[in-house]
Order: C-alpha cells, then structure tokens, then sequence
C-alpha cells in the first residue's frame, strides 16, 4: 500500500509543481518580451486547477504516508506547504492585480506590483524546492530502514 500512496504522491506532486514551473517560466517569457500579459494570465488561470488539485492530491496522500510530525524536518516541510498554500491565495491577487493594468510590458507596470510578482515567485520556488528536498530526505530515510 505504501508504494501506491507514494506513487499518487510524486504524481502529484508532478502535476502541481510541473505546473508552477510552467506557469514561472511562461512568466518570464513574458518579462523578456516574447509573450503577452493577456497570454500569461490566460495560462496561469487554466495551470490553477492543475495546481490546485496536486496540491491537494499531495496533502491528501502525504497524510497517508504516515509522516513523523515531531521530526523539525517534518515541520518544516508542512511550514512550507503553508507557505504554498498562502502564497498561492496571494499570487491570485497578484493574477488580478496585474488583470487591471492597462500596460502589456512587465516592466512598465507600477514598481510595487513588479516588487509584489517577483517576490511571490521567489517564495513560491523557494517553499516548493524545500519541501521537495525535504520529502526526498524524508521517503530516502524512512526507505533506508
């Protein structure tokens, strides 16, 4: 059973992060020109359920994989998917923020909502990269016994 949990696991987490992934580089084809906001709002719009249903298909299986939650590892890893979940709630503001703009080219939008969309990138990347670490840390130390 737990080779299934886990496969539904790294599927999602495929799904989820795949799209993220998708979704920030098709941002930054944006940012150097070779997209338009109209193109990557659209595809950060459609790329939401992908996200949104991976991350819960890992919350879900994750919570069967039986984690240790009084490993500070652990914590962590569950700190960051806090991070992801608020930051994702955050990068919809962000999504309709950059809606109401009138100008196509990132870098003549307002300074604070340039500041305010890299920033949440970042974090996002930064929270997904940690509990991917964290998770193969975890499955190599729990595979090892």
């Amino acid at each position: 059973m737990y080779k299934v949990v886990l496969f539904v696991h790294l599927f999602s987490l495929i799904v989820a992060y795949g799209s993220v992934l998708f979704v920030d580089f098709y941002g930054l084809f944006w940012v150097l020109g070779k997209k338009t906001k109209t193109q990557m709002i659209e595809v950060g719009k459609t790329a939401q359920i992908l996200i949104w249903s991976g991350l819960a298909g890992l919350i879900l299986s994750g919570k069967f994989l039986h984690p240790n939650f009084t490993k500070p590892l652990t914590q962590l890893k569950m700190l960051l998917v806090l991070i992801i979940i608020c930051n994702g709630v955050n990068l919809h503001f962000v999504q309709k923020a950059m809606k109401s703009e009138k100008l196509e080219n990132f870098w003549q939008l307002p300074k604070k909502l340039i500041v305010w969309s890299i920033t949440s990138i970042t974090l996002s990347q930064l929270a997904w990269l940690g509990a991917c670490i964290i998770g193969f840390i975890n499955t190599s130390s729990h595979l090892v016994k």
